[in-house]
C-alpha cells in the first residue's frame, strides 16, 4: 500500500508540476502557485473532515505548516533558479537533493530495512536526476556555484515537507496535508504582498493545478505517516517521469538518453523496493 500511494502521489505531482509549468508560461510564476495552493488549501480541509482522524495534537499542526512554508520556499527557489541557470543543472540536482535528505535522515535515526529494499532505494535515487535531466536551449546569468547554491536550498526545503509530515502522527488522519497546504499559501500570500503582485483571474491551469495537489497531497500524506520516510520520499520524488510523459506526449519534448536510462533505473528501484517488504 506504500509504495502504491507514493507512486501514485508521484504521478499526481508530476501532472501537477506539468500543468502548473505551462501556466507559468503566460502568468507569473508566483501568481500560479498562490492560486494553485488557495485551491489546496480550501479543499483539503473538507477533505480531512470528510475522511475523519482520531486524535489531532499541536505538533501535527506546527509540522504541517512548517512542512507546507518549506515546500512553498523550496518551488519559489526552484522557480527562480529554473528562471535565471540552467535546468540541465538545476532540476536533476535539486531532485537529488530532495530524496538524498530523507534517505540520509534515516540512515542516521538507524531505520531498519531489507537490503533489498535498500537497494531498491540506490537505485532509484539514480534514476531522480536522470529523469529530471533536460538539456538547455540558452545558458543562463547565474555562475555554476549559485546554481548549485539555488538548487540544493530548493532540494532541502521540498525535502522539508518529506521529512515534517513524514514525522506527525497517524491519529491525525490528513490535516497535515490541509495545514501544509495552509503554509504554502501563507508563504505566497506574503510574498505577493510584499512584491506588490498584481493578481488579475486565476488562470484555469492554476486551479487545476491545485485540484491536482490536493490528490498528491492525500496520498503523500498517508504514505508518510505509515511508511519508511526513505522509501515514500524516493518514490515520491519519481514525479519527472509523469512530467516527461505529459511533454513529451502534448509538448513533442523529446526524451533522451539519459531520460531513458532513468526510466529504467525508476522501474527497477521500485521494483526490488516493493518485492522486498
Amino acid at each position: 500500500m506504500v509504495v502504491f500511494l507514493a507512486l501514485l502521489a508521484a504521478l499526481i505531482s508530476g501532472t501537477a508540476d506539468y500543468t502548473g509549468g505551462r501556466a507559468t508560461t503566460r502568468h507569473p510564476a508566483l501568481t500560479v502557485n498562490l492560486y494553485a495552493q488557495l485551491v489546496a488549501a480550501t479543499i483539503l480541509p473538507i477533505c480531512a473532515w470528510l475522511i475523519g482522524w482520531q486524535h489531532l495534537r499541536g505538533s501535527d499542526f506546527v509540522l504541517g505548516f512548517v512542512g507546507g512554508v518549506c515546500a512553498g520556499t523550496g518551488y519559489l527557489i526552484f522557480f527562480h533558479a529554473l528562471a535565471r541557470g540552467r535546468m540541465s543543472v538545476v532540476a536533476p540536482l535539486a531532485a537529488l537533493t530532495t530524496a538524498l535528505v530523507p534517505v540520509t535522515f534515516d540512515i542516521f535515526n538507524g531505520v531498519s530495512l531489507p537490503a533489498g529494499r535498500w537497494a531498491g532505494v540506490g537505485v532509484a535515487l539514480i534514476a531522480i536526476p536522470a529523469l529530471a535531466f533536460r538539456r538547455d536551449s540558452h545558458g543562463g546569468s547565474l555562475s555554476l556555484r549559485q546554481e548549485f547554491a539555488y538548487a540544493i536550498a530548493a532540494g532541502f526545503g521540498f525535502a522539508g515537507f518529506f521529512v515534517t509530515i513524514g514525522y506527525t502522527s497517524t491519529d491525525s488522519g490528513q490535516w497535515p496535508a490541509a495545514f501544509a497546504a495552509l503554509g504554502a499559501t501563507t508563504t505566497m500570500g506574503v510574498l505577493c504582498v510584499d512584491r506588490g503582485e498584481r493578481l488579475g483571474p486565476p488562470p484555469r491551469l492554476a486551479l487545476l493545478t491545485g485540484v491536482l495537489l490536493v490528490g498528491s497531497g492525500l496520498a503523500i500524506n498517508h504514505a508518510l505517516q505509515v511508511g519508511p520516510l526513505a522509501v515514500v520520499t524516493v518514490l515520491g520524488s519519481l514525479y519527472p517521469l509523469a512530467t516527461s510523459a505529459l511533454a513529451y506526449r502534448f509538448d513533442g519534448e523529446p526524451i533522451g538518453r539519459i531520460n531513458v536510462v532513468g526510466i529504467l533505473a525508476a522501474i527497477g528501484g521500485a521494483s526490488l523496493i516493493a518485492i522486498y517488504r
